[in-house]
């Protein structure tokens, strides 16, 4: 009770109740959605001597006469991720065995459960109060169990009636996928324009097959174009089409869901040779035809998710000696521990506390790779210990094959002309951090 107002006989008292979640005009209090409740809990009427669930009627006599349901503020798993999923909600169902139910859950804001139950960074889990008892509920993998124990395409996607506006989206990585998703449950039909022979952008050339399998990725795929969608591939933002080109058209906005397919250059001598390539570059050509050239002794530069699968596709594709070089220590490397541990178990060795100094040529060929042995200063701006080159510890490594895997940016070779676009100091798209509209009205990215 917050307030009284009034005179004796004509009393005004303002109350603030905790909210029910259930229609008080629609329920009747039989009881059935206390029944299929998944979540038990102690019973305060009871003095905890027994349950209740937490759907639930406070006592027989309870006036009104209606159930509630009671509900905790977000948990940390949820905030913690990016698409604001209901962790505990699709975990709750998935350990009722309900699959379908989860996937409902999962879906009203996620189109690819089981592509993010595989390939998801899972913060989540990392934020999971559950591992200061023992370890963090497997949350990544419930959602995968999910989509593999029922298919996605079965679910049922609400939309909204159709509108007459349609939206041109460039890229069908998650970001454009999903965007062609939400837009499609919200009655705006979409195209995405794919500079590639297959849909999936960074999904398709950017993660091997051994962690995604492809019948996964069409499968959800299929989901959205199911919705009206229409994907066209080999279509490129430049060569093919312009911005211009689609607002004339008839679409009334534009969003750039562009990747990050461009690697980062390791800016030491002979770059240029034979033998050296990105390991993005790498990663496509493998994912595309299932084949690469690959040395007898390799040497990967880097300590992300892409060199590892950069070094297990190598060691696949029948590569005797693949090394993965990296200049801090394994406590820093920001790969996934079980992707680190996986690689060493097929083979891959791992360097620590290294970086290249020259790539050793002759003829113009790769035969080596100079390295300067580093230790850990101060921790820099991503919070990690700064490597320092350690002075005279250069060595040499037998390798006839170097491939980079520092980092990655966008290719926004096909923006160089358009006008409005500005780009950030970082080489990435400027937009509103709120909107992301770019400095061109109609025109979005992120």
């Amino acid at each position: 009770m917050e307030k009284v107002e009034g005179v004796a006989g004509q009393f005004e008292v303002t109350l603030r109740k905790n909210p029910r979640y259930i229609d008080l005009d629609k329920c009747t209090a039989c009881g059935d959605c206390a029944d299929v409740c998944p979540v038990v809990l102690p019973s305060e009427y009871e003095q905890g001597l027994t349950t209740r669930k937490a759907t639930y009627k406070k006592y027989a006599q309870a006036i009104p006469s209606a159930f509630a349901i009671q509900k905790a503020d977000k948990a940390p798993c949820r905030l913690t991720c990016p698409a604001g999923l209901n962790v505990q909600g699709y975990v709750q169902m998935v350990k009722e065995g309900k699959y379908k139910e989860a996937l409902e859950i999962i879906m009203e804001d996620l189109p690819l459960p089981g592509v993010i139950g595989r390939v998801c960074p899972h913060e989540c889990e990392d934020a999971c109060r559950r591992a200061q008892v023992d370890e963090p509920v497997a949350i990544r993998d419930l959602k995968r169990l999910a989509a593999d124990m029922f298919d996605p395409r079965e679910i049922e996607v609400s939309c909204l009636p159709e509108r007459e506006e349609r939206v041109a989206i460039i890229g069908s990585g998650p970001a454009g996928l999903s965007a062609a998703y939400h837009l499609a449950r919200r009655g705006i039909k979409s195209t995405i324009f794919e500079s590639l022979p297959q849909p999936g952008g960074m999904l398709r050339v950017g993660i091997p097959a051994h962690r995604l399998p492809r019948e996964v990725l069409d499968k959800e795929i299929e989901v959205i174009t199911n919705l009206g969608v229409e994907i066209r591939t080999n279509t490129s933002l430049g060569p093919d089409l312009t911005i211009d080109d689609l607002f004339q058209e008839g679409y009334k906005a534009v969003y750039l869901a562009l990747g990050a397919h461009k690697g980062i250059n390791l800016r030491v001598p002979g770059e240029d040779a034979d033998g050296v390539r990105q390991g993005v570059d790498f990663l496509r050509e493998v994912n595309l035809t299932g084949e690469a050239q690959v040395g007898e002794k390799i040497a990967i530069i880097g300590g992300g998710n892409v060199a590892i699968d950069v070094a297990r596709s190598a060691v696949r594709l029948g590569a005797e000696d693949v090394t993965i070089v990296y200049r801090r220590t394994r406590a820093e490397m920001p790969a996934w521990e079980e992707e680190i541990q996986a690689a060493e178990a097929e083979g891959v060795k791992i360097v620590y506390l290294a970086a290249p100094q020259e790539i050793l040529t002759s003829g113009g060929k790769v035969i080596g790779l100079r390295c300067i042995r580093m230790e850990l200063g101060e921790p820099d701006n991503s919070g990690r210990r700064r490597p320092i080159p350690i002075p005279g510890s250069e060595y040499d490594m037998e390798v006839d094959q170097v491939i980079a895997a520092i980092g990655q940016r966008p290719d926004l070779s096909g923006l160089e002309d358009t006008l409005g676009i500005e780009l950030t100091r970082w080489g990435t798209i400027k937009a509103d951090p709120i909107t992301y509209e770019t400095e061109r009205e109609g025109v979005f990215a992120g």
